[in-house]
């Protein structure tokens, strides 16, 4: 008696596996090149990281239950503005890409992340010493140099795809979050 094994079609073979994979390289590469940003994406990404900084850097220094709430308000500002960048960028596209959502929206790339701190610290110590103009400065430098690293990302993405898929790892941002949370406990018991 034949099995049902028997009737079935075999799958198709690529008669050359490297003219194949040349071609899914190939594929790869249009996509990646094919891929549009939400309009905006860079200036807004600026603004919502600048407004942010500013507002932890009052809260930071204000110590009070205001500058909590300011602070809390600015990250929830950011986030807002994220999850709309990550969603129109779904819609526009119809993919997901390794990397957008950590490296771009969330600054884990170099040169973001090392803008971000260092205009950080510039605001807080501005906002310690009341110096608003120096605060808004520093956080305008920040947005700005934050959203510079994440369209270097994009450019060098749009590049090379394999090297720049990936983004963090999710143990990278659980360990950020972790760090985030306990600084504002420690934020919530000082004041």
């Amino acid at each position: 008696m034949p099995s049902n094994m028997e009737s079935m079609p075999l799958p198709q073979r690529p008669d050359d596996p490297l003219s194949a994979l040349a071609a899914a390289d190939r594929a790869r590469d249009r996509l990646a090149t094919s891929l549009r940003l939400p309009s905006g994406l860079f200036p807004v990404l600026a603004v919502a990281i600048a407004s942010q900084m500013g507002a932890a850097a009052y809260g930071v220094a204000a110590q009070t239950t205001t500058g909590l709430a300011v602070a809390l308000a600015g990250a929830a500002a950011f986030l807002g503005v994220a999850a709309l960048v990550v969603v129109r960028f779904r819609r526009i596209n119809g993919v997901r890409v390794d990397g957008l959502a950590s490296t771009i929206i969330l600054g884990t790339g170099t040169l973001s992340t090392l803008v971000y701190l260092g205009a950080f610290v510039a605001a807080t110590w501005a906002a310690f010493e009341s110096r608003w103009w120096l605060v808004v400065t520093a956080a305008a430098v920040g947005g700005a140099g934050y959203s510079l690293g994440a369209w270097r990302w994009w450019r060098a993405y749009r590049r090379d795809p394999v090297e720049r898929a990936g983004g963090a790892s999710p143990r990278v941002l659980a360990l950020l979050a972790v760090a985030a949370l306990v600084g504002f406990a420690v934020l919530v018991v000082g004041s």
